[in-house]
């Protein structure tokens, strides 16, 4: 059985008490220093941006790129799948064109 540890762990300027299984840590504090990255980029932009907006700011940009990865990741695997779907399409477009033409010769 893995022991939880706590990492304290940086945020925006703000140390946070964070749990996670024994092994974590680093990934841990690696994930928080992109979050870092981003909160600086933000920041860049423009100094009025509070915190919260801020936050939801990254949180957006991070889940952006988590998706954009798994998007890549998944359109190997989808290719076969949308062949498939598109020879299906092909197949049953045939079979519709032929009962079209039935009906038309009635």
């Amino acid at each position: 059985m893995s022991d939880s540890v706590i990492v304290k762990v940086e945020i925006n300027g703000i140390n946070y008490p964070v749990s996670c299984m024994s092994g974590e840590e680093k990934r841990l504090i690696n994930s928080s220093k992109e979050v870092n990255k981003v909160i600086a980029d933000l920041s860049k932009l423009s100094d009025s941006v509070g915190e919260t907006r801020l936050l939801a700011m990254t949180s957006l940009i991070l889940a952006d790129k988590l998706i954009e990865k798994e998007n890549n990741s998944n359109n190997t695997s989808n290719f076969n799948e949308i062949n498939q779907f598109i020879e299906w399409v092909e197949k049953a477009t045939e079979r519709m064109n032929k009962v079209a033409k039935l009906l038309e010769n009635k």
